[in-house]
């Protein structure tokens, strides 16, 4: 699921100020009826070996830019770059991007 992402420029007293929004609602609603309807966290619960992969949060785009500004690249294959992002999906503040229980393990 997707939100479009708007974007407004502005001068302001000489400096440039741009500003991004993006309703989360709907990504935040999907969200919360999908972790909702997880009968199992265990791996390969359905009996289903061939389910290698599992979606475990939808991100918004203005969360995603937001955290590039922190430092953080959730596409950078670096794995100390991704122990950082499995360490804020796993924190209690951004639960509301999971779509699946649990807690992500670094590798």
């Amino acid at each position: 699921m997707t939100a479009e992402v708007t974007t407004e420029i502005k001068a302001n007293n000489g400096e440039l100020v741009i500003k991004r929004e993006q309703d989360v609602e709907p990504i935040l609603d999907a969200n919360r009826r999908e972790i909702n309807e997880v009968t199992s966290w265990r791996p390969y619960a359905s009996g289903r070996k061939d389910v290698a992969l599992r979606k475990v949060a939808e991100i918004p785009n203005v969360v995603i830019e937001r955290w590039m500004k922190e430092g953080i690249n959730i596409f950078s294959p670096d794995p100390d770059m991704q122990k950082k992002f499995k360490a804020k999906l796993n924190d209690p503040d951004w639960k509301w991007l999971r779509t699946f229980p649990g807690r992500l393990r670094p590798k």
